[in-house]
C-alpha cells in the first residue's frame, strides 16, 4: 500500500464516521470509528516503511486536513457526550447514595449496604 492509498482510505473513512455523526447512528459510528482506527494504524506503518526517505510535497496539506478534521470530530464528539451525560442526569438524577454505598471500608468509607442490617 502506498502512502497516498493509506491516507485516501483515512480520508475516505473521515466522511463516514462524519456521515455516521449526523445521521445519529451510533452502530454506524462504531463501525466506522473502528475502521478509521485502522485506517490510521495502515498510514502509520506505511509512514515507517517509508522512514528516512521525504514524504511527497502534495501530501503534506491532505495529512493537515486529516490532522484538523480528526481534532475538529474529537471535539464534536466530547460535546455530545456531554450532552448526552446532561440528558442522562435529567432522566436518572445520581444520588449520594448507591448500592454500595462509599468506596473503601477504612476511616471516610463504609461497608457496602448489602452487608449492614436494614434498622
Amino acid at each position: 500500500m502506498s502512502l497516498d492509498q493509506a491516507l485516501g482510505a483515512i480520508e475516505k473513512q473521515l466522511e463516514e464516521v462524519s456521515t455516521a455523526m449526523l445521521a445519529v447512528d451510533p452502530l454506524a459510528l462504531e463501525k466506522c470509528s473502528a475502521q478509521l482506527r485502522q485506517a490510521v494504524a495502515d498510514f502509520s506503518r506505511v509512514v515507517e516503511s517509508v522512514r528516512g526517505q521525504p514524504l511527497p510535497e502534495a501530501l503534506a496539506p491532505r495529512i493537515q486536513r486529516v490532522s484538523e478534521q480528526l481534532a475538529m470530530q474529537r471535539e464534536n464528539l466530547a460535546r455530545v457526550m456531554a450532552l448526552v451525560d446532561r440528558q442522562a442526569a435529567s432522566v436518572l438524577p445520581p444520588t449520594e447514595a448507591s448500592t454500595y454505598g462509599k468506596a473503601g471500608t477504612g476511616p471516610g468509607g463504609a461497608a457496602a449496604r448489602i452487608y449492614r442490617s436494614a434498622g
